[in-house]
């Protein structure tokens, strides 16, 4: 029988089932990684969110956070490696919608933006983040339009 670190080795469990990390404890360091972007201390908030997608690699928040942090800090190429990850989990998920629809403006490819963006703009909702998320995207649109 194999312990718990060859099965890691081999694939066969998450580093986070290796380390006997609970699920309190992946919430707890993410709660800190949130804390820390609302902060602005974004170098530190993407090492704590990178730590958590090797431990827990399932969890896809963990790719929406790394998306939405290298977007702010200018790494379009691995906000959209995130961005895209975050997507294939969700594909109706507004906020990664419109960042990557950003990420897109930025690496220039405008066609794959208005998709995003004409999703967005598309959508109706209460929450007020989705309203945040649907008046970025009809910015981002006139943006687009008037170039």
């Amino acid at each position: 029988m194999k312990g718990i670190e060859q099965e890691w080795i081999d694939g066969e469990v998450t580093l986070g089932a290796a380390a006997n990390w609970s699920a309190d404890e992946i919430r707890l360091v993410s709660e800190l990684g949130y804390a820390l972007a609302q902060q602005g201390r974004n170098t530190e908030a993407i090492a704590v969110f990178e730590g958590l997608a090797a431990v827990a690699p399932a969890t896809h928040y963990f790719d929406s956070a790394l998306g939405a942090l290298w977007l702010r800090e200018s790494n379009y190429p691995k906000a959209l490696e995130h961005l895209n990850a975050a997507i294939d989990s969700d594909t109706q998920d507004l906020p990664n919608r419109v960042n990557r629809a950003e990420t897109l403006i930025h690496l220039g490819d405008k066609d794959a933006a208005l998709v995003d963006l004409e999703f967005a703009v598309g959508r109706s909702s209460e929450e007020p983040l989705h309203q945040n998320c649907i008046t970025r995207a009809s910015a981002l649109l006139a943006t687009l339009q008037t170039k």
